[in-house]
């Protein structure tokens, strides 16, 4: 049980990782550079459906912070509630 919650905690904490160097690249990389391009695979399916609820303010976009602390706040319910049932 260990095991699937290191997982769990690797994707979720894995994620995280990837909306920041996404967020962060866009500022500093061409739109056309390979590595901006391969992280919005990744980053752009999870962000799609909060895209439509979420829209820009001002020209900004929040989506990338909105999901970063959701799934902060998913791993940190995780760690709370159920890891703790888990090693019982």
């Amino acid at each position: 049980m260990g095991f699937l919650f290191n997982v769990i905690f690797f994707l979720l904490q894995g994620m995280q990782i990837f909306l920041v160097l996404g967020t962060l690249l866009l500022l500093i990389l061409p739109a056309d550079n390979a590595l901006r391009i391969g992280i919005a695979r990744i980053i752009d399916p999870v962000l799609r459906p909060f895209r439509k609820v979420i829209k820009p303010v001002a020209g900004i976009d929040f989506t990338p912070l909105i999901v970063y602390l959701i799934l902060m706040g998913v791993e940190s319910l995780i760690r709370r509630f159920l890891l703790p049932l888990a090693i019982r």
